[in-house]
């Protein structure tokens, strides 16, 4: 909440975790389920990304995992066999956390499930570095890719 950092973002409130006012604006959306939507979204190639921090009591990863392994769409069983793969962070702006594991990674083809270790119910919040890297190899398809094969600026 720093005023310097205000006007460097362009904004002229001060930063909340939670606005609750907000929040009561999305309660028409709350606890729906849209796990249907996922398979024609993953049958058109879009890439989809289910993440959750492993300290998350609201959402917590093992259920997360759950329904990822559940979901029912053309990959399913190569989904389900496939190995979970250390996620390590690269790039500048990983900082002093370049080269560390943050997280556990499952993929097949456009499907992803990322455990972020040390991360509560907001990761952005709780591993900024680690929210970064995984919306930079998302962004830029490094999923799938080798590790050296994986470019995160």
């Amino acid at each position: 909440n720093d005023k310097a950092v205000q006007r460097q973002l362009g904004v002229n409130m001060p930063f909340q975790s939670c606005n609750l006012i907000l929040n009561k604006a999305f309660t028409v959306d709350f606890m729906r389920n849209y796990h249907q939507l996922i398979p024609p979204m993953l049958a058109a190639g879009i890439e989809v990304l289910v993440y959750a921090g492993d300290q998350d009591f609201i959402c917590n990863w093992l259920g997360n995992e759950k329904w990822t392994l559940a979901l029912d769409w053309s990959q399913k069983d190569k989904f389900n066999a496939a190995d979970k793969t250390p996620f390590v962070l690269t790039g500048k702006e990983a900082g002093a956390k370049a080269g560390k594991e943050v997280g556990e990674l499952r993929s097949v083809e456009n499907f992803h499930f990322l455990r972020v270790y040390q991360a509560g119910h907001m990761v952005p919040m709780d591993q900024p570095e680690a929210a970064l890297g995984m919306l930079n190899a998302l962004l830029d398809g490094a999923f799938l890719k080798p590790p050296s094969a994986q470019l995160v600026v």
